[in-house]
């Protein structure tokens, strides 16, 4: 039970437990995981600019320049140019296996022990930023996904009301047929009930 509660508090991809700096993100229809700075940004690489951590939204800039390994796009002016993987471009995330958007320094005088620089603040920004626009869709989908679920519960419940009203339709048909012969040599008689329409009630 105890390692269960713990998965609350981890990184859902590397094992990272800075419960502080985990974010909560849709992560694969219908998954929620939560994430550490780190991996939720290389996780969407395509969403924002790896050098500014401006998060991008509709359109995409006109002045980019797209990684040939993965799907993330970077702002040209923000390239600086003495950066060495122009030609082909490849991001700083393929540029090297151990790369990291987010580096805290470790630091004795500072009351958490640890120290966030610039460029580690705006890549928490912007995975803040990433994950809030997730579980905002995610929170759309669930409502429609709630709505159709009433909606075929409403179906469901019409079509055996009217079932039920078809039986309680025959039955008492079939009740005053015995009663006019006296209840003798009757061998049964079909009656059509009422239809059912199977349109839902607003």
């Amino acid at each position: 039970m105890k390692r269960e509660r713990d998965h609350q508090f981890e990184c859902g991809i590397c094992g990272a437990e800075d419960r502080y700096l985990l974010h909560n993100v849709r992560h694969r229809t219908p998954s929620y995981r939560r994430l550490c700075t780190n991996c939720l940004l290389k996780d969407h690489r395509g969403l924002f600019c790896p050098f500014c951590f401006s998060v991008y939204e509709e359109p995409l800039p006109n002045d980019r320049s797209m990684c040939n390994k993965c799907p993330s796009i970077s702002h040209k002016p923000c390239i600086p140019s003495n950066y060495p993987h122009h030609t082909p471009f490849i991001c700083p995330s393929c540029s090297s296996p151990n790369f990291s958007f987010f580096n805290p320094t470790t630091n004795g005088d500072s009351p958490s022990g640890r120290i966030i620089d610039r460029d580690s603040a705006r890549a928490l920004v912007a995975a803040a930023k990433i994950a809030a626009v997730s579980m905002t869709k995610a929170a759309a989908m669930a409502k429609v996904e709630a709505e159709k679920r009433v909606k075929e519960a409403t179906f469901a419940k019409k079509r055996a009301r009217e079932a039920l009203e078809g039986l309680a339709y025959l039955a008492a048909k079939e009740k005053e047929i015995i009663e006019g012969k006296g209840g003798s040599n009757y061998n049964g008689l079909y009656l059509s009930p009422p239809q059912i329409t199977g349109k839902v009630e607003k």
